[in-house]
C-alpha cells in the first residue's frame, strides 16, 4: 500500500499551521478553494481573527470550531459569517453549544468539537470573524471535500508533528505516533540507509584506486 492509498481510507483535513501569523480584516488569512477540507490551527491573541473566501461560481461552505482538548483550554468562541456588504450571514457561538471529545486518529491527538454549519453560498467574496477570549487555541475547518495529493501528504509529514507538539503540548515521541509520524520516519531512514549505502561504495571505490 502506498503512502497516498493510505491517505484515501482515513479522514483528513489539510493542515495549516496558523497560529504564529496575526491576522484582521483588513489583513485576513486566505480560504483557498473552500470546498476542500482543511483545518486551520490558530491562536487568538488580543483581538477577533479573520478569513476570507473568494468565489467566482456557487460552492457548498462548511464551516466547524473545534478546540484542542488540553487542560485550561477555554470553548468560548463565537464565529460570524459576513458577506462584502457587512451583513451577518450566521453565527455559531461556542458558549451556548455543548462541545463534544473525539479521538482524531489521523493525528492521534484529542479534540473538543464545537458548533457547524453547512449551506449553498452565491458567488462572491465573504468574511469569517472568529472572536473569543485571550490565548485561546482553536481550529477553524472548511470545507467537506477531502483531497489528499501528495504535495499535501510531504507537507503533513513535517507538519502534524509540529501541531501535536506546539498545539497539543506533547514531546517528541508522542507527537511522531501518528500515521505522518511513523512515515516521516519510515522514509527518512530510508533515505539514510541509501546515503550509507553510497558513502560505503565510494569508500570502497576510493580503497580500490588506491591500492
Amino acid at each position: 500500500m502506498t503512502y497516498l492509498s493510505l491517505i484515501s481510507t482515513v479522514s483528513a483535513h489539510q493542515p495549516r499551521l496558523i497560529a504564529d501569523q496575526a491576522s484582521s480584516a483588513n489583513a485576513p488569512t486566505m480560504i483557498e478553494e473552500p470546498e476542500i477540507s482543511k483545518a486551520y490551527y490558530a491562536q487568538l491573541e488580543k483581538s477577533s481573527e479573520y478569513f476570507r473566501i473568494d468565489s467566482n461560481k456557487e460552492f457548498d461552505l462548511y464551516l466547524s470550531l473545534q478546540v484542542p482538548d488540553i487542560a485550561m483550554q477555554n470553548t468560548n468562541l463565537s464565529l460570524e459569517l459576513i458577506d462584502i456588504s457587512g451583513l451577518q450571514l450566521i453565527r455559531l457561538n461556542g458558549s451556548q453549544h455543548k462541545w463534544e471529545k473525539f479521538h482524531e486518529d489521523f493525528g492521534n491527538a484529542d479534540y473538543l468539537s464545537g458548533p457547524s454549519i453547512g449551506m449553498v453560498l452565491p458567488s462572491g467574496s465573504y468574511m469569517i470573524k472568529i472572536s473569543g477570549e485571550q490565548n485561546t487555541k482553536y481550529v477553524l475547518v472548511s470545507g467537506q471535500k477531502e483531497e489528499f495529493p501528495a504535495s499535501e501528504f510531504l507537507n503533513s509529514l513535517f507538519l502534524v508533528p509540529r501541531i501535536n507538539q506546539e498545539f497539543f503540548g506533547m514531546n517528541v515521541f508522542q507527537s511522531l505516533a501518528n500515521v505522518f509520524g511513523i512515515l516521516f520516519l519510515l522514509i527518512f531512514s530510508a533515505i539514510g540507509f541509501v546515503i550509507l549505502v553510497f558513502i560505503r561504495k565510494l569508500i570502497r571505490t576510493s580503497a580500490k584506486n588506491k591500492a
